[in-house]
């Protein structure tokens, strides 16, 4: 997961940045076209920002499991019963790490 750290950070910054440009073209009073093309930009970082938000849940999905396989291996369990009450603890705790 660690992997993809850069290519999601690139692609949740564009955003910002494209955003930024059309607000500098429009303070600047450049052409109209110009300010049409930043828009554009801007509508791109729109999708590339959702795209970079699901590989960021995507991950914290994979490595909430990966943890809560380690807190099943520690923890003693032999089967994984989510209805078990320390399963159930052990999962939200995990969630809540990575959340917080």
């Amino acid at each position: 997961m660690l992997s993809t750290i850069a290519t999601g950070s690139a692609i949740v910054v564009y955003g910002p940045i494209s955003d930024n440009a059309g607000g500098i073209v429009e303070m600047a009073g450049m052409s109209h076209r110009i300010r049409e093309r930043t828009d554009a930009l801007d509508a791109a970082s729109n999708a590339t920002a959702t795209i970079g938000n699901g590989f960021a849940m995507g991950s914290v999905a994979l490595v909430s499991l990966a943890l809560f396989g380690v807190f099943v291996s520690c923890a003693g369990i032999s089967t994984v019963d989510i209805l078990n009450p320390m399963a159930l603890i052990g999962g939200i705790v995990i969630v809540l790490e990575l959340d917080g």
